[in-house]
């Protein structure tokens, strides 16, 4: 990142950030057999318990630097996930640590640091619990429905955002085909997902957006579930991107009989996974339109942060990192 010359004011982002992922094989993970939780009639099995540890590490530079505000994301609660802190290390030096809610439930910590001495490296390390059920299909498919007047915490779902949107005439008019013929609306919902695995070539490469994707029938990863979330939003059904620890995949939103809103995982993206995930990892965030204090513009997103003042930028890095369930 550019370090201005007036003020001297340097912002670090996580496009110059080192990120540690570490891959550990499910074998190294505790593991239950048992009864999973349940959670809006959804029956959560085989929990999977990890250790997921989140910090930054900031050195300063020849001469002191002032005015920290760093802010990182951390996992959190959703039905088929639980989180918990088992240890925070923070140092002396940092004046406070807060918690943020952004929306779509993204969390945040915020952490203030008032001055870092010359030559001087701090590090933050906060180490959570987090435990993922595997999601299974309802019962009586044939009950779930579009909902015509969404729940108020879907309706974020239904508009366009950075890199996804549904606003292209051709689009709009695949979406009315590929629903026109369906019973159900659980089929509808899944002739869009099925329309999207066999039409749009899965290529390397970098995001574009829904549009391209779709015109060009093909994109990266990221692109084929942007896709299929505009296509769902197209046809008014609530959808959503999920960030987890090394993929992406979608969730949408069908309501019962009684008008409760359920979400639904889909894989888009390799293994064939509709209503169901069998792949249970550390849930980073959901949602794909979100509003950052610190940022003008929306995020798809949310990632890690560092802003403060100094003649000299630091050195800083950031950790995402997966740890065996016995540390």
């Amino acid at each position: 990142m550019n370090q201005l010359s007036l003020g001297k004011l340097f912002t670090c982002m996580a496009c110059w950030v080192v990120l540690i992922v570490l891959l550990i094989p499910f074998s190294c993970l505790a593991q239950d057999a048992k009864d999973g939780f349940i959670q809006g009639g959804q029956a959560l099995n085989k929990p999977v318990e990890y250790n997921w540890r989140v910090g930054f590490q900031i050195k300063a530079g020849k001469s002191s630097a002032r005015n920290f505000l760093v802010t990182l994301p951390i996992p959190t609660n959703w039905p088929e996930q639980r989180v918990s802190l088992l240890k925070e290390e923070v140092p002396v030096q940092i004046r406070s640590v807060k918690h943020r809610m952004l929306n779509s439930g993204v969390e945040q910590l915020v952490i203030e640091i008032p001055r870092i001495d010359a030559n001087r490296l701090i590090e933050l390390s906060m180490l959570y619990q987090v435990t993922v059920g595997q999601v299974s299909l309802p019962e009586n498919l044939k009950s779930f429905q579009i909902p015509t007047k969404p729940p108020r915490e879907a309706k974020e779902y239904l508009g366009v955002g950075p890199q996804i949107t549904y606003r292209h005439s051709k689009l709009r008019k695949q979406v009315k085909d590929l629903i026109a013929a369906p019973d159900t609306d659980w089929e509808k919902v899944e002739a869009i997902f099925d329309w999207v695995r066999e039409n749009i070539e899965l290529v390397d490469g970098q995001e574009e957006d829904s549009v391209h994707a779709f015109r060009q029938k093909q994109g990266c990863p990221e692109d084929l579930v942007g896709l299929f979330v505009a296509m769902c939003r197209a046809a008014k059904v609530p959808a959503r991107v999920v960030w987890v620890e090394g993929h992406s995949y979608a969730e949408f939103m069908l309501v019962d009989q009684d008008g409760k809103g359920h979400w639904f995982p889909c894989q888009v993206v390799g293994l064939r996974e509709f209503g169901t995930m069998n792949d249970p990892r550390v849930i980073l965030q959901k949602g794909d339109n979100i509003k950052v204090p610190e940022k003008e513009l929306r995020q798809k997103f949310v990632a890690e942060y560092v802003q403060g003042s100094g003649k000299v930028k630091p050195q800083v890095r950031f950790i995402r990192e997966l740890l065996p369930a016995n540390k």
